[in-house]
């Protein structure tokens, strides 16, 4: 199975690919008249796009495509061609979207086509149906420029570790004159053991990982957080990894894999998982089959039911919760788009149901990978992670590179059916590099952060663009998640994670599967969903809420009912307004008794430096010389006289400790005025370091909020 031969004209593999589709994209936009090509691509290709590709293109109707003039010339199961260049009453598209009879016109949803919509596709066919090349310049395929040393630390280090590299590391990164210091970068931060932090988010949300406290909820899962870690950490292969996801092995309820297997409230938990499983590994949509054949795919309700029961080891049924009434199909006006298939009841046998789109198939072959044969969930297991599976090893390094790009070269990455690749031959080199590597994530993904394309600066449009446009000249802008954004504060600010232990029954009263611990958290991951039954104020968690606010504010989400690549990531008020006024990032800032900050004031020999030192802490930069003017003039005065003693900390006066509220104590009379005085200790934070003047400390606060509100620090480089 050898991989597609490397273009010449660059050093790196990545970049030689890269290099040659900009390449033969110029050279064949050349070839034929601009405002021809901008006019088909911006005007009539946009219409059937919107229009016919969900029917049409993205699966293939009736045998018919139309997104390919081939295709379109060879018409569907009719026989007729859609398109008869230059004949509009031979050309089925036109009659169909002129139509007015609803079982014959297209598109079948809506109104149809608007009178100009019409127009244009009339004309086109009568000018020929031309279907020229993209309008392409070397404009629009110019690399962007290389990031400088300080900021491409800093994208490294958090896309690596999901934190900013520390002031002492960036310091030694940039006064090395090696050559090769990019490089050691990357290995170093490879074999960082906060890889495993940095990606646990993401599969947390990939594989829809729900615990909830106490009380199973719709689609509540166990924590199985713990075996994706240590999975993680290992750097097991990722096709074993897969594997043993898939086996459900261990407890359900304290870490094991087994805890992916639960759904809880849900009438088939098991079609959940095999929903989850073919958007994560196999880019295959199946959300529609949970209760009827795909209207846009080629995906048929029996499809998921057949890897439900592959899991379950035994057939498995539609419940009558998840399937359409059969009144839904009474007195329609025209043919529903929506089909079932299976017959309420029908049961279905654990089969193999991707043999076409995978190229892995259930024959002697697949013998050989297995301990049990004939244990229907171990068979799903090989096929999925089969070297002969080539969508699997394709899916997690699209999945890989938009992680480190911004974009995929399929979008969207969980739903490839008639979404065709940007790079294929840079897609199928990459992955058959990967197997070749034995499934090997961090050897996958050096072979991207060495790349001159990873390195630029991030001033792509590669998301919005077409596969056909999508050139990837440089990453695409990309803003700190959630986790990336707490964890950063707790860096910079120096303060260890501070939170309750995360659960209501902390003595273990409870049965193991009605309640969760998930310890005390040091990273943002490790949060969860902190709802309970009935939203009992007094079971609240508020040190624990103070980072939830940060973290729901920018994205995340506890409660993964369903499973997900993307969060919300639209800018809102409530982004800047936690930053700048959440209980967490007020309590971080200050120069609280014995911590870091309060040090770092304490030792400075100059305000320059001072500022200096915590620009290298937030921004990962020094200042430029109107910030460093602007902040050292603030603090200069009283700088010498800052220290109200040099005599030692003293230690500070603590106030008595409150009861802790458990599900079993939080109904006493008097739990809600323990609550009130848990959250109001909360928002208040520590003490501030008595050794430095009050007047003083707090404008050294201020700069330092107004470090933590620069809009550089929740943006990539």
């Amino acid at each position: 199975h050898p991989a597609p031969a490397i273009p010449e004209g660059a050093k790196h593999p990545v970049d030689a690919f890269l290099n040659d589709k900009a390449n033969r994209a110029l050279e064949a936009s050349s070839k034929t008249s601009p405002e021809e090509a901008r006019h088909f691509h911006t005007k009539v290709l946009s219409i059937l796009r919107d229009e016919c590709f969900r029917c049409h293109g993205d699966k293939d109707k009736g045998g018919l495509r139309l997104n390919s003039r081939d295709a379109a010339l060879k018409g569907g199961e009719s026989g007729k061609p859609a398109i008869a260049p230059g004949d509009l009453a031979a050309s089925t598209l036109i009659s169909r979207v002129r139509s007015t009879d609803n079982e014959e016109r297209m598109p079948p949803k809506g109104e149809g086509l608007k009178p100009e919509q019409m127009k244009l596709l009339e004309e086109w066919v009568d000018a020929g149906a031309p279907w020229p090349s993209p309008p392409v310049s070397k404009a629009d395929v110019k690399p962007s420029a290389p990031l400088g040393d300080a900021a491409f630390l800093r994208r490294l280090t958090l896309d690596l570790t999901g934190q900013p590299p520390a002031q002492t590391e960036l310091a030694t990164f940039l006064s090395d004159r090696n050559s090769n210091k990019r490089e050691l970068a990357i290995e170093r931060l490879l074999s960082d053991p906060r890889w495993a932090d940095s990606w646990m988010p993401y599969w947390m949300d990939v594989l829809a990982e729900n615990p909830t406290l106490i009380n199973p909820t719709l689609n509540t899962t166990g924590p199985f957080r713990w075996f994706l870690f240590e999975a993680l950490r290992d750097n097991k292969p990722a096709d074993r990894f897969v594997t043993e996801l898939l086996m459900l092995r261990g407890s359900p309820h304290t870490g094991g894999s087994a805890g992916f297997g639960l759904a809880g409230e849900s009438d088939s938990p098991l079609a959940s998982k095999g929903q989850i499983i073919a958007s994560a590994f196999l880019g295959i949509e199946l959300q529609c089959a949970r209760c009827h054949d795909s209207p846009y795919h080629s995906t048929k309700q029996a499809d998921l039911y057949a890897l439900a029961a592959m899991i379950d080891r035994k057939p498995v049924s539609v419940p009558k919760t998840s399937s359409v009434p059969a009144a839904f199909f009474e007195k329609k006006s025209r043919e529903s788009l929506i089909k079932v298939t299976l017959k309420p009841g029908e049961p279905v046998k654990p089969k193999w149901p991707f043999e076409g789109v995978t190229g892995a198939s259930e024959g002697e072959a697949l013998q050989g990978l297995m301990l049990k044969p004939d244990d229907s969930r171990e068979r799903l297991a090989s096929l999925v992670t089969s070297p002969q599976n080539t969508r699997f090893s394709q899916v997690l390094v699209n999945r890989v590179w938009r992680r480190f790009m911004g974009a995929g070269f399929v979008e969207p990455v969980a739903d490839w059916e008639g979404h065709p690749a940007s790079h294929p031959e840079l897609l199928e080199w990459l992955a058959k590099d990967f197997v070749a590597h034995g499934y090997d994530l961090k050897h996958l993904s050096k072979r991207i952060l060495t790349s001159q394309a990873y390195q630029r600066e991030a001033t792509g449009s590669n998301l919005a663009a077409g596969p056909e446009l999508r050139f990837f000249n440089a990453p695409e802008r990309r803003r700190f998640t959630a986790e990336q954004v707490v964890d950063a504060l707790h860096l910079a600010t120096g303060r260890a994670m501070e939170t309750e232990e995360i659960t209501f029954d902390p003595t273990g009263r409870r049965p193991e599967g009605d309640r969760i611990n998930l310890g005390k958290p040091t990273r943002a991951w490790m949060l969860a969903n902190l709802t309970n039954d009935r939203d009992r104020p007094s079971l609240s968690l508020p040190y624990a809420q103070r980072v939830v606010d940060v973290l729901e504010a920018f994205g995340w989400s506890g409660a993964r009912q369903s499973a997900r690549t993307d969060r919300e990531t639209a800018p809102s008020v409530l982004q800047p307004g936690v930053l700048a006024n959440g209980a967490l990032s007020l309590g971080l800032i200050r120069a609280s008794a014995g911590s870091s900050l309060a040090a770092t004031a304490l030792e400075a020999s100059s305000p320059n430096e001072l500022v200096e030192t915590l620009f290298m802490r937030f921004l990962s930069r020094p200042p430029t010389a109107a910030e460093m003017a602007h902040f050292s003039e603030l603090l200069k005065d009283g700088f010498e006289s800052r220290m109200v003693t040099k005599q030692p900390l003293n230690p500070i006066e603590t106030q008595p400790p409150l009861p802790r509220l458990t599900w079993f104590n939080h109904l006493n009379p008097e739990a809600t005025t323990v609550a009130l005085e848990h959250e109001k200790r909360a928002r208040l934070g520590p003490p501030a370091d008595p050794r430095l003047r009050a007047e003083w400390r707090e404008r050294l606060e201020d700069f330092i909020w107004s470090l933590v509100n620069h809009r550089e620090f929740v943006w990539m480089p």
